[in-house]
């Protein structure tokens, strides 16, 4: 509750104004010419970067994801991996390096379902089943896409009945069946089959077969009968789970039989994932799977179930589930990525189940279509997945087959088995895979390429299994027992990003002579500073920028691994939701170490992959007695029936400089909020360092904040100790209200006279916003520890405004749900959080959210759309301490009480705030945000600037002077004086106001900024599915010189100059002694 504020004088950029002025003295008007040119080009975007200067120091990732979906193409020397993943990205990847070579994005929402290769072409459908897509393998354009369904539907509760049929299903059929000349596939989706031309896409036929029934049918799959050319869709109906098969002409699309299964052939699963179509020896097509409940399995004749004179008596058979399997929860087809190795997968009803006690690859009988255990393998720790990672089907010189990878992560070795899939029934090992070493987590997914190779004069077939291990790491094994290579699609779904510092040298001998080695050449200095000259005035060739390009990227320290003294150097941590941590240098994005979290078993000898990481801290443990270490708390939890709220902890403690972790709690509750204790800072000021050594962490259900570390009594000390002031508040947006909670009064045990480990909470106060004010659209808050520079604000004639620095101020957005046109609005609200109350409210007619703000200082920036206007707008609001005893004070008389060493210091407290002056202003922007940030430098001197992502996944920064609320339209001296922009009504952005460049961050999640040590400098990285790296300086360079000054040239400028003046002056000297001669 409590914060303090000292006076300070004017800004300091004021103070070396007006100090040069005097010093200058007879140089007067030299210096007013400087300071008009810095006041020209201070009106000019902040951020500026050369054409050249793009990639000295910033760096662009680009990452698929997690990739769900594989299939292999081209020659031996120029083969692909195409890949597919849970994010939307579709994507080629070079064989032999694990480069992306083409990617595209899809739009939100749009996940692949199926990838496979046919005729040349790579086919995708996505949205379950709505979009079938062909792209070119060579260069990833689209070669044409079609929509199968429409999202329309007279009403809404046939759209919601239409969403319930789950069956896609994609089946080349490797013949020209509509005879235009063309290879066909089959399709089916929403109950809708077509039959459509490899070519084009263009449909021959199209038939609602579901909606043929007289009940409501939902349709698994489709094959086509080998024996009579008609193709056949299955499924189940919805009321009883009975099983449905329907026959179409292939000409024509024309239904010729019909049938649903009666009596007691009931219970069958609604699961589409569950169920294969599986063509007999005999040409007979028959239909597994696994019932509702699990326990057992069918096997559906589809030609007894057609000829419908029995309503399907014979034609259903049922087999209990074998006992190492247990009842089966999770159930898939193994299909094909290429249109042979699909054709004869699919026709042989391979399928894996996953039980509650093991796993499986079965395949259907080729005389009746029961399902034959082929191979079976106990489940990964956790009980939830399978220890195998089964692939698709892939077809080689012994047949088609699949893969089977099974890891011991503990060893770091992976094993693979090929299982090769005969028309007879007959499934063999054909061939174990030597141990991969250095493999790490266990395989989730796995994809067989199969090869030549020639071994003793004879063609052998060799395999290479490319595998996502279960931190989301895509890697290509090799038969040698080694990982060819590895993506570490782990960032791509990176939802945590800190910056964290580099180890130290070991010594300062070995810190200069790291330096030494890696500063350039003489010669290497002198072709960089030609090539950038020659670069500045467009005279460069495209190989002179590439090989300039390439000498700033590797030049100088910014590689070294360890930190530097202007910290430029720093390392990314990155946390994804399954656990992986990984460190990036920040130099040039290379992996430094990765932990993975997830695997392994926690503190109570659980599995680890049971947790779901989302948040990371700063930490300084206790034992860290040299306070020079880098430390991370990284929190997860999981579902635990006997912890508070059926929910647990896990609390991780990461050595930063080498990724081990250094301790493992699992506390018996959810972590709702992290409350850093104040005390135990206090306790160590004398380390200069923003990370935490103890915090509250408060308990989700039981309305308890629990002292942590708990096995530490400071913790326990440091909590007593500001048990008065801390508070904390939650922002609930489906009851539309913010709440806040502070801490019940406790005592020290008086028997051991120890401070207590956890303390009841209560709410203080509540604020809900009610309907005609609207709903919670956004909301924004300080970050902790805030540097400030200085609390007052200095104007062109002399007086001071105070800024209200109070941290704990809360930005809140409301607007109406569905608002008719015309009656839309957003109510932006500013609220102390440790009180409630409301500080400021301002309405914005015809505008509508969702509202994106940052808050900073005394200022706040939100953006939202104006509907009247039809274009964004952006809106400020500034907050002044407006005290009677404040008013009025000049600076003179701040100077002075600084000088003398009598600067006010004054306590503020947020239950008695002063009365408050709040500015503000709203100008048009045409970006679309998704998210704001700001720039911190490290003392606060350093302007900030506002950080925006775009809806085109972007990053623009806008200098915080253009968005000051005291803009004047016809600018005054005393606004000139002050440095004040004249008012325009649409915020500039610049082409160098573009923080990405030319790039794009694909499915832009956060911004994270981070001040380096030199204060004009901050550090800046943008991830989604990509990671960018940069360096901001949104007060330009002023402490630094650039990195390719030379003092070589300037001290030979200098003696040449020395020498030119001292020749100069004797020629003169010698030329006036002759004339006065004559």
């Amino acid at each position: 509750l409590i914060w303090r504020a000292s006076a300070a004088p004017a800004s300091s950029e004021t103070m070396t104004a007006r100090s040069a002025s005097i010093r200058m003295g007879a140089r007067t008007s030299l210096v007013w010419c400087l300071l008009a040119m810095l006041a020209l080009a201070g009106v000019a975007p902040a951020y500026s970067m050369h054409e050249d200067q793009a990639g000295s120091y910033d760096w662009h990732k680009s990452f698929l994801g997690e990739a769900t979906q594989a299939a292999f193409a081209g020659s031996k020397q120029n083969m692909r991996a195409f890949v597919s993943t849970e994010q939307g990205a579709i994507g080629a990847i070079e064989f032999k390096t694990g480069n992306l070579v083409w990617r595209h994005i899809l739009e939100d929402g749009d996940v692949v379902d199926r990838l496979l290769i046919a005729g040349r072409q790579l086919l995708t459908v996505s949205s379950r089943g709505k979009y079938l897509r062909s792209w070119s393998m060579r260069d990833g354009s689209l070669l044409w896409e079609l929509v199968t369904y429409t999202a329309a539907a007279p009403s809404a509760d046939a759209k919601a009945e239409r969403d319930k049929d789950r069956g896609v299903d994609v089946l080349p059929l490797g013949v020209d069946v509509d005879g235009d000349g063309d290879e066909d596939l089959l399709t089916l989706s929403r109950g809708d089959v077509a039959l459509r031309s490899l070519v084009e896409g263009v449909a021959a036929w199209s038939a609602e077969a579901a909606a043929a029934f007289d009940e409501t049918v939902r349709l698994h799959r489709v094959a086509r009968d080998p024996a009579t050319g008609k193709l056949i869709a299955f499924g189940v109906t919805e009321d009883d789970g009975a099983p449905a098969a329907i026959e179409m002409d292939p000409k024509t699309g024309e239904v010729t039989r019909k049938a649903v299964a009666g009596g007691n052939n009931v219970g069958l699963s609604d699961c589409p994932r569950g169920t294969t179509l599986a063509v007999g020896a005999d040409g007979n097509v028959f239909a597994s799977g696994v019932t509702a409940d699990g326990a057992k399995t069918y096997a559906v004749d589809v030609a007894k179930l057609l000829s419908g004179k029995t309503r399907g008596k014979g034609a259903v058979s049922f087999a209990p589930v074998p006992e190492g399997i247990g009842a089966v929860g999770r159930a898939r087809p193994v299909r094909g990525a290429d249109a042979p190795s699909d054709a004869f997968a699919a026709g042989s009803g391979a399928c894996v189940l996953v039980g509650a006690a093991g796993c499986a690859l079965a395949r259907a009988s080729t005389s009746d279509g029961t399902l034959e255990y082929v191979r079976t393998w106990p489940l990964a720790p956790g009980g939830r997945e399978c220890s195998a990672a089964v692939s698709s089907a892939f077809s080689s010189a012994e047949g088609v087959g699949v893969g089977a990878v099974t890891t011991d992560a503990d060893a770091g070795v992976a094993v693979v088995e090929i299982l090769s899939l005969d028309p007879d029934g007959a499934v063999k090992a054909v061939r174990v895979g030597k141990p991969v070493e250095g493999f790490g987590p266990s395989a989730k997914r796995a994809w067989i390429n199969a090869y030549s190779v020639k071994r003793d004069g004879a063609d052998v077939v060799a395999y290479r299994p490319l595998v996502v291990s279960a931190d989301a790491r895509l890697s290509l094994l090799g038969e040698g027992g080694e990982a060819l290579w590895s993506r570490e699609e782990s960032l791509a779904l990176a939802d945590e990003v800190m910056f964290a510092r580099l180890p130290p040298p070991k010594t300062a001998a070995a810190g200069k002579a790291d330096d030494l080695r890696v500063r350039p050449s003489f010669q290497e200095s002198l072709r960089t500073q030609v090539l950038a000259v020659k670069a500045r005035i467009k005279r460069a060739t495209a190989d002179e920028m590439a090989e300039l390009t390439g000498l700033r990227r590797g030049r100088g320290a910014k590689l070294l691994p360890t930190r530097d003294a202007n910290g430029f150097r720093r390392q990314i941590v990155a946390l994804s939701p399954a656990g992986a941590l990984t460190s990036l240098h920040n130099g040039d994005g290379r992996v430094l170490w990765r932990n993975f979290l997830g695997g392994g078993v926690d503190a109570q000898g659980k599995p680890a992959s049971a947790y779901t990481y989302a948040a990371v801290y700063r930490w300084r443990p206790s034992w860290d007695e040299s306070r020079d270490g880098e430390h991370a708390l990284v929190m997860g939890t999981a579902s635990d029936a006997d912890a508070s709220g059926g929910t647990k902890t896990r609390a991780v403690v990461v050595d930063l400089y080498t990724g081990e972790i250094e301790s493992d709690v699992v506390l018996p509750f959810k972590a709702a909020h992290v409350l850093p204790l104040p005390a135990a800072a206090h306790e160590h000021a004398e380390h200069a360092s923003s990370s935490a050594s103890a915090a509250l962490l408060v308990d989700a259900a039981g309305s308890t904040a629990h002292a942590f570390p708990t096995t530490t009594p400071d913790a326990r000390d440091a909590a007593f100790a500001d048990r008065a002031r801390i508070s904390y508040y939650t922002v609930d947006q489906e009851r539309n209200e913010l709440r806040g909670y502070g801490l019940l009064p406790a005592s020290v045990d008086k028997a051991t006279g120890e401070a207590p480990a956890s303390y009841r909470t209560t709410q203080t106060w509540s604020q809900r916003f009610p309907p005609e004010v609207g709903q919670i659209v956004g909301y924004a808050a300080k970050p902790a520890n805030e540097m400030v520079h200085s609390w007052t604000r200095v104007l062109g004639d002399r007086s001071t405004l105070f800024k209200y620095l109070s941290p704990n101020v809360v930005f809140v957005a409301t607007a109406p749900k569905d608002a008719p046109a015309g009656q839309s609005a957003v109510s932006a609200h500013l609220i102390d959080a440790a009180t409630g109350r409301v500080l400021y409210r301002v309405r914005h007619a015809d505008a509508r959210g969702p509202v994106h703000a940052v808050v900073c200082e005394n200022w706040v920036a939100y953006h939202y759309f104006n509907t009247k206007a039809g274009r964004y707008a952006m809106s400020v609001l500034e907050m002044f301490d407006d005290a009677e005893h404040r008013k009025g004070a000049a600076v003179g008389e701040l100077m002075w009480s600084s000088l003398v060493g009598d600067n006010e210091t004054e306590t503020v407290s947020s239950l008695a705030p002063p009365p408050l002056r709040i500015m503000g202003q709203s100008y048009y922007v045409r970006p679309a945000a998704t998210m704001m940030a700001t720039t911190y430098s490290a003392q606060g001197v350093t302007g900030h600037q506002v950080l925006m992502g775009t809806a085109t996944d972007q990053v623009v920064a806008l200098d915080k002077r253009w968005l000051d609320p005291r803009r004047p339209t016809k600018p005054t001296k005393d606004d000139k004086e002050e440095g004040l922009i004249p008012y325009t009504e649409v915020l500039p952005v610049f082409p160098q106001s573009w923080v990405t460049t030319r790039h794009q961050v694909a499915k832009l999640q956060g911004i994270v900024t981070s001040p380096a040590s030199l204060e004009s400098t901050v550090l800046f990285v943008a991830h989604g599915l990509d990671f960018f790296f940069t360096r901001l300086h949104p007060s330009r360079s002023y402490d630094m010189l650039d990195e390719e000054f030379s003092y070589l040239l300037l001290v030979v400028t200098m003696v040449a100059l020395a020498a030119g003046a001292f020749v100069t002056q004797g020629l003169a000297y010698k030329k006036d002694m002759e004339k006065r001669w004559r």
